[in-house]
C-alpha cells in the first residue's frame, strides 16, 4: 500500500495481486456452489406432520435415497397447518388445505378420502350389513386438529349424532389410529394413512361410505426455489410415486 493524505492506496503491484485473488476467490465460490448442487452431501429439509411422515412419507424414502444417493432427506415435524419459509429452516413443506398459497409453488399429493375404520374385534360387535346407526352407536375417535371430519361424514351419510360420553378426543392423529387398532373406538381414516392396516387386517372398514373433499395435502415450496435442483428432483420423484 502507499499512504497518501492519511489514506491507503494499493500500489500497482497490489492492484495486480488483488485482481488475481479476485479471480481465485471467484473460482472458490463457483466450486462451492457446484458442490452444493451436485455434491455427495446435499441436505433436503422437509417440514410436515408427524402422522404423515410415519404413515405415508417415510416408507417412500429408502427408494428415493437409492435413486438419489447424493441427497439426504431430513424431516421436521410441525404442529401448524403451514410452513413459514422466512423463519423456519425448510426446503419443502407438506401442508393441508385447499390452496393456492401466495408466494408458494404447490403440488397436490392427494385430497381427502376418509372412511370409518376400527379393529376387527370391535367390528365383530356390529351386525352385518352394518347401518350408519349401528356404527354411530359406538365410541368415535376424534382428532382435535380436524374434528369437523366426523360431522362432515355423518352429514354425508344422512344421519345426525350428538356427542357421546364414550367419544375420545386426541391431539395427535397417530394416537387416534393406535386407539382404533386397539379397539377403543372408530377412527375416520385417511385411506393413504391406513392402507397398510387395512391390507393386513389390523383395521377393517365396516361401512362403504368414503368422504371426499376439495381439501388435501400439498407439497409446497417458495416459488423462486421450485426449480432448485434438489427440490425439483424430490418433487418430481415423489409426484411420480403418488399420481397416476
Amino acid at each position: 500500500f502507499d499512504r497518501t493524505n492519511r489514506r491507503l492506496k494499493l500500489t500497482r503491484s497490489g492492484e495486480v495481486y488483488g485482481a488475481e485473488l479476485t479471480n481465485a476467490f471467484a473460482h472458490i465460490v463457483q466450486a462451492t456452489q457446484n458442490l452444493l448442487v451436485s455434491g455427495a452431501h446435499q441436505i433436503l429439509t422437509v417440514r410436515g406432520y408427524t402422522t404423515l411422515f410415519v404413515r405415508w412419507l417415510i416408507p417412500y424414502l429408502p427408494k428415493f435415497q437409492a435413486d438419489h444417493p447424493d441427497i439426504r432427506v431430513r424431516l421436521f415435524s410441525t404442529s401448524t397447518d403451514g410452513t413459514d419459509f422466512r423463519r423456519e429452516q425448510a426446503d419443502v413443506g407438506i401442508i393441508y388445505g385447499e390452496g393456492p398459497w401466495p408466494g408458494l409453488h404447490s403440488d397436490l399429493l392427494w385430497t381427502d378420502a376418509l372412511t370409518p375404520v376400527m379393529s376387527p374385534e370391535l367390528a365383530a360387535k356390529l351386525p352385518s350389513p352394518c347401518s350408519v346407526e349401528d356404527l354411530l352407536a359406538l365410541p368415535l375417535l376424534y382428532s382435535n386438529r380436524r374434528p369437523q371430519h366426523w360431522s362432515e361424514w355423518i352429514a354425508k351419510a344422512g344421519a345426525t349424532r350428538g356427542r357421546n360420553a364414550g367419544d375420545i378426543y386426541c391431539e395427535d392423529l397417530s394416537i387416534v389410529y393406535q386407539y382404533a387398532v386397539d379397539g377403543l373406538g372408530i377412527a375416520l381414516g385417511q385411506l393413504p394413512y391406513v392402507a397398510k392396516e387395512l391390507e393386513s387386517g389390523a383395521l377393517v372398514a365396516p361401512h362403504p361410505l368414503v368422504l371426499t373433499t376439495s381439501r388435501g395435502y400439498h407439497m409446497v415450496c417458495p416459488t423462486e426455489y421450485a426449480d432448485e435442483p434438489k427440490v425439483a428432483r424430490f418433487r418430481e420423484w415423489l409426484l411420480a410415486r403418488v399420481q397416476p
